[in-house]
C-alpha cells in the first residue's frame, strides 16, 4: 500500500536533514524538526519506523543509505549525493499524476506483476504528499479487472529473459493436439491481446519465430546459453498489420466485411485497425468496411463472433475458412 500524506511530508524533513553537508543530526533533532514544520508532537518510535521505512521498506522504493554514526551520536547518508528528491515534480506533473491516481491503482494487482506493482506504488507515494483524502472519497474510474491468468507467476522471470537476452526452456501444451513439448525459446518481445499474455521468440525446436501464450507453459527455466537473434525480426513492424497474434497467411490482404448498424456504430467508434475504411454506405445504417491487413486467427474469431451482426465478403479463401468453421461449431460435439 503506498505511504499516506503525513508520513511521506516526514521522509522528506528527515532527508533535508540528512541531505548535503553531514550535519550529523541526533534523534531529537529529527523529531524537533517534524514537530516544527507539521505542528504536532511525535514519538522516537514513529521516526524510528520512519527511518526503517526508507532504509528497508522496497514498496516505498527509496532505500536510502542511512546511517548512525557512534563518534557523532547522529544520522548521516553514506552517498553524500543521496536525496529521495531527485525527481522533481513540478506542480502541473503532481497535477496530472494525482487524476492519474486512481486509474493507476486499479491496474496494481492481478493485472502486473509484483514487481511492476512496487514501480507504481513508487509513482503513488512521489504525488502522495499533493493527495489529501476525504471522508466523502468516491471511485469514479473502474476498469476492467479480468480473472489472474494461469502461468502469471512467471512473468517476472519471461520478462528478465526477454530484457537480458537469455534464452529460457520451459514445458509448453498445446491446446490443439493435447500434447506436452519441451521448448528453447530466444525471447525478443512480450506481448498481450485481449487480456492474454504471449512470449514470442526464436524457437530452437521449430528453428523458426514462434509465440507461446503463458497459461500454457510450465516449468521454465533460465539458460545459460548464447543468445540467437534474428537480425531480420522487428517486432513493430511484426505486429504492425496483424490484429492479434497468430498470422494465418504471409502477406497483407483487402479484406471486406458488411455490418449491421449497431456494430457498425461501434467499429467506427472503436476500429478494429488503424487501416479500417468505409467503402460503401447503405440505406438504413449499414456499412461495407475494409481491412489492409494479414489476416489471422484472432480476426477470424471475431467475424465468428459477430457472424449475426456481419457478413464477410472477401478475401473468398477466409470466407470458406469462416463457413468451414461454422458448420463445425459446438453443435456438432452435443
Amino acid at each position: 500500500m503506498p505511504v499516506n500524506k503525513e508520513a511521506y511530508i516526514r521522509y522528506k524533513i528527515i532527508d533535508t536533514c540528512l541531505s548535503g553537508k553531514k550535519s550529523y543530526p541526533r534523534m531529537d533533532d529529527l523529531i524537533r524538526t517534524c514537530q516544527d514544520e507539521l505542528g504536532k508532537k511525535f514519538t522516537v518510535s514513529t521516526i524510528q519506523k520512519d527511518i526503517k521505512a526508507m532504509k528497508e521498506d522496497e514498496a516505498l522504493g527509496f532505500l536510502a543509505p542511512i546511517k548512525f554514526s557512534k563518534s557523532n551520536n547522529g544520522y548521516y547518508y553514506s552517498d553524500e549525493n543521496y536525496t529521495i528528491k531527485k525527481i522533481q515534480l513540478n506542480e502541473n506533473e503532481i497535477d496530472s499524476l494525482i487524476a492519474a491516481v486512481d486509474l493507476l491503482t486499479t491496474f496494481n494487482g492481478d493485472r502486473v506483476s509484483s514487481n511492476f506493482g512496487v514501480a507504481i506504488n513508487k509513482v503513488l507515494t512521489s504525488v502522495k504528499e499533493k493527495y489529501e483524502k476525504t471522508s466523502d472519497k468516491r471511485t469514479i474510474i473502474q476498469t476492467e479487472n479480468p480473472p489472474k491468468q494461469r502461468g502469471w507467476e512467471h512473468f517476472d522471470n519471461f520478462f528478465k529473459a526477454t530484457k537480458e537476452r537469455i534464452p529460457v526452456s520451459f514445458i509448453h501444451y498445446n491446446y490443439k493436439k493435447r500434447d506436452f513439448n519441451s521448448i528453447v525459446l530466444h525471447p525478443y518481445l512480450l506481448k498481450e491481446f485481449q487480456n492474454r499474455w504471449y512470449i514470442i521468440g526464436y524457437s530452437e525446436n521449430h528453428k523458426a519465430i514462434r509465440y507461446f501464450g503463458i497459461d500454457r507453459i510450465m516449468e521454465p527455466l533460465l539458460l545459460k546459453k548464447e543468445f540467437v537473434m534474428q537480425p531480420d525480426f522487428n517486432a513493430e513492424k511484426h505486429f504492425e498489420n496483424i490484429y492479434g497474434i497468430y498470422a494465418l497467411s504471409k502477406k497483407v490482404e483487402k479484406i471486406e466485411f458488411v455490418v449491421k448498424i449497431m456494430l457498425g456504430n461501434y467499429l467506427q467508434s472503436q476500429p478494429i485497425h488503424e487501416s479500417q475504411k468505409i467503402e460503401t454506405y447503405y440505406s438504413y445504417g449499414s456499412l461495407r468496411l475494409s481491412l489492409q491487413l494479414i489476416p489471422s486467427q484472432e480476426l477470424l474469431n471475431f467475424f465468428l463472433m459477430m457472424s449475426n451482426q456481419l457478413i464477410l465478403k472477401s478475401p473468398k479463401w477466409l470466407v470458406e475458412e469462416i463457413k468451414k468453421q461454422q458448420k463445425s461449431s459446438m453443435l456438432n460435439y452435443l
